[in-house]
């Protein structure tokens, strides 16, 4: 088999576990209410409940931990949810998802996070890992963050997240791929209409796809063909993602039928079991448990772009980042005033990320030594920069070395290179094809 074949084996491994995943982020808030009802009504029968919701609603602080005076459940818009999917080593995310859910109308929406995206390790935490590990930079791929953490894997992870999107996160959920098949037959056989003859054969991956055409209630094991078939689409992945979204959407109405709803506890203590969370406040959303549908459910992909320098990271776009999360969170705080449409929610602040060495790096001799620019492109290159190029300066000689720089941040990062070289910043050099220029003065020459 080749390996071409087994990474393309791991990526519909992936897609398969980020569509599961979405479905499971509903799951767990709609068992967690369940739950809560069953509790609820199983109270009343045994004791007075006051008529008032106070012990219903509780009272919770913005972060979603109740016993707090700063307003109940009902009065807040927003819970906010980081969904984890871990390898099978779980010391990498593979899946990495933020599920934001509406309480003015019971809805969702879910941001995958590619696990490739390009995140800065907040100062603080930077200097606890590198304390320990020297080799850790403070860039890094979002699913590599576990892999650093002795503890508090998960805080560490919502923490990276609140940190570089600017948003606040309320509860975390972990799991891994094998809760697939047992969480499907937990939750009953799901009636879906598969749109072809599905048949394919992959002793590698220990996948064996054999399903019909037509309308089927399939199981856990037949949930994973569907999901993970894609041969035979016309439109590649467009049509596999579609039936995953359709999958998703079976799942969720066969998790609230009638049957299920009075066996969410059951349903609750099989599911806690293979899911690792701190979602612990679910009485207080029994509130929303006639509310939920699974039409009420967005899906949405973190804007940005693939790039590989001497590493391949997915690059989150700031400025559409920014406006995706400012749409979603200001959506629920949306009032009318007028018959105009007045948001009086939050400003979301991503984290603006410079990786100084994906930054397109000239350097450029300003003496008479011959080769001088060619040995400093070397040894920057050694380092991981992205040196493209290595030129004579047209006006010389220089007598003190100097760097053009978009900002002081880059300057920091390379100034080390010189002797107490001169900083130049201009800030229109992030948009120019040569980014930071090395001006090498005769002070380069020792």
């Amino acid at each position: 088999m080749s390996k071409r074949k087994n990474n393309t084996g791991k990526r519909l491994l992936n897609k398969f576990l980020q569509v599961f995943l979405t479905t499971f982020a509903i799951l767990v808030l709609v068992v967690g209410v369940g739950t809560a009802g069953f509790i609820y009504f199983a109270r009343q029968s045994v004791s007075a409940v006051p008529d008032d919701s106070s012990s219903l609603t509780g009272e919770v602080s913005t972060d979603g931990t109740a016993g707090n005076d700063e307003g109940s459940l009902a009065e807040r818009k927003m819970t906010t949810f980081a969904i984890f999917g871990v390898d099978r080593d779980g010391y990498r995310t593979d899946v990495t998802m933020i599920a934001f859910f509406n309480h003015e109308d019971a809805s969702f929406d879910i941001v995958s996070v590619p696990r490739d995206t390009q995140v800065k390790l907040p100062d603080d935490l930077y200097a606890k890992i590198s304390a320990r590990r020297s080799d850790v930079e403070q860039i890094m791929k979002i699913n590599e963050v576990p892999a650093y953490v002795t503890n508090k894997v998960n805080e560490t992870s919502v923490q990276v997240l609140e940190s570089g999107f600017g948003i606040e996160i309320d509860y975390y959920i972990n799991l891994n791929l094998d809760a697939f098949r047992f969480i499907v037959d937990q939750v009953g056989e799901i009636e879906v209409e598969v749109p072809m003859d599905m048949y394919y054969q992959d002793p590698v991956q220990n996948l064996n796809i054999n399903l019909k055409k037509g309308i089927q209630t399939i199981n856990g094991a037949q949930a994973e063909q569907l999901i993970r078939y894609r041969e035979g689409y016309g439109t590649g992945d467009i049509g596999r993602i579609e039936m995953q979204h359709a999958f998703m959407k079976a799942f969720v109405e066969q998790l609230l039928t009638t049957k299920n709803r009075l066996n969410m506890v059951n349903l609750m203590s099989a599911f806690m079991l293979k899911v690792d969370t701190d979602f612990t406040e679910a009485l207080d959303y029994l509130i929303f448990l006639d509310k939920i549908s699974a039409d009420n459910i967005t899906l949405h992909m973190l804007p940005g772009h693939a790039e590989s320098t001497e590493r391949s990271y997915y690059i989150y776009d700031y400025d559409a980042s920014k406006a995706l999360f400012d749409e979603i969170l200001n959506k629920a705080y949306a009032s009318e005033t007028e018959g105009e449409a007045v948001e009086t929610g939050v400003d979301v602040e991503p984290t603006e990320i410079i990786n100084v060495k994906s930054l397109a790096i000239s350097v450029q001799n300003g003496t008479s030594i011959i080769g001088l620019a060619g040995r400093y492109k070397d040894i920057l290159e050694k380092d991981g920069f992205n040196v493209i190029e290595a030129v004579n300066y047209p006006d010389k000689p220089v007598k003190r070395s100097k760097i053009v720089v978009p900002n002081e941040v880059v300057f920091e990062a390379i100034k080390g290179y010189l002797n107490d070289p001169e900083m130049q910043i201009d800030e229109t050099m992030m948009d120019k094809e040569v980014q930071v220029i090395l001006i090498l003065g005769q002070d380069a020459e020792d």
